[in-house]
């Protein structure tokens, strides 16, 4: 279901819109790293339409699944975001000396068909870009042992704490650079 906002229904004076955005795109852009935690997603539209550009507020909120980077463990956030974009009529961009030709650059102003404003895209690509790269079950999450793989949020381990010396990057320490070269 595309969050598409009828034109002719937009007035003059600021009105919102509650509505829910599907997440069936998550299996698709999401990749491996996380999983929507509901069906939809809630989301918050303010519109109005002034001097024939269409001002757009909205506020997306929701739930995802993951698996900690740092100790496997399944895990959930709960992610808000918005964004304002404004849209102009179609042929405005590109109207060169009529007044929205600076609109051009700007990545918070696209054009519309004439008869809608689709902001699905704009709800999918603000969710992605709240989302953290590495996410991570809890700030304080001391992960996996790298020699015995216990978890060290439940266990302590009884691996040898100098094996970290171990690693591939212990040849490292030896490195001695020439400060002149």
């Amino acid at each position: 279901m595309p969050l598409l906002l009828k034109i002719a229904d937009i007035p003059s004076t600021p009105v919102v819109i509650q509505t829910r955005l599907a997440t069936a795109w998550c299996g698709e852009r999401l990749g491996p790293v996380y999983r929507a935690a509901e069906t939809t997603l809630p989301v918050s539209v303010r519109a109005v339409q002034v001097a024939g550009v269409i001002d757009v507020k909205a506020e997306v909120a929701g739930r995802f699944a993951f698996d900690c980077s740092r100790c496997a463990e399944p895990a959930e956030l709960t992610v808000e975001t918005g964004f304002e974009h404004h849209f102009v009529a179609p042929g405005q961009l590109d109207a060169g000396g009529e007044g929205f030709a600076d609109f051009d650059a700007d990545p918070d102003v696209s054009e519309h068909d004439g008869v809608h404003v689709d902001i699905e895209e704009l709800c999918i690509e603000y969710t992605l870009l709240a989302l953290p790269n590495v996410p991570v079950c809890s700030e304080d999450c001391r992960g996996l042992c790298p020699t015995c793989g216990a978890n060290r949020n439940r266990e302590t381990c009884a691996c040898d704490k100098t094996a970290d010396a171990a690693s591939p990057w212990s040849a490292l320490a030896s490195v001695k650079l020439d400060p002149k070269s």
